[in-house]
């Protein structure tokens, strides 16, 4: 599995959110750490869910859908130092019955794209996978990408 071009092109993303870096993310050269480069897509994976689930907190877990993080693969592209502000699109790339995969860019400041993050969320129930809702398929399908023009390799 490698990225797909497209991916490093921000404005393809629906929604972005511009995060800080901490001096603990960094090693003894003031290179930001891999393990940093996970936790930041992370938080912008949940505060997609945040947006995807018109929530402000976390009280919509277990209320609705059971999404669950089922892979992640990361790509590095670049080095980053500290201090360092970045910007993360996040975007849906496909949207299945009970799944969705989710597609994050990280841009340095920049504007160069350091890292790629591809996700499958899936839905499920007592250890298994399970349809999703018709309100979550509309709710992703706000927040597909702008694919036009390029060929997703599965």
């Amino acid at each position: 599995m490698r990225h797909q071009n497209f991916q490093c092109e921000l404005y393809r993303y629906p929604f972005t959110i511009k995060l800080s870096t901490r001096y603990g993310d960094c090693d003894v050269m003031g290179h930001i750490n891999n393990v940093a480069y996970a936790r930041l897509f992370e938080e912008s994976r949940i505060r997609f869910g945040l947006a995807l689930h018109e929530s402000d907190n976390l009280s919509h877990f277990g209320r609705r859908d059971r999404l669950m993080l089922v892979a992640t693969h990361i790509f590095y592209l670049a080095e980053m130092n500290y201090p360092s502000d970045v910007t993360v699109g996040v975007g849906v790339m496909r949207i299945g019955s009970s799944s969705y995969t989710l597609s994050c860019a990280m841009f340095n400041e920049q504007g160069a794209c350091v890292a790629v993050n591809q996700s499958t969320i899936a839905n499920g129930e007592n250890g298994k996978s399970a349809p999703m809702s018709e309100a979550l398929r509309q709710a992703a399908a706000q927040f597909l990408m702008n694919l036009e023009g390029v060929e997703v390799q599965e």
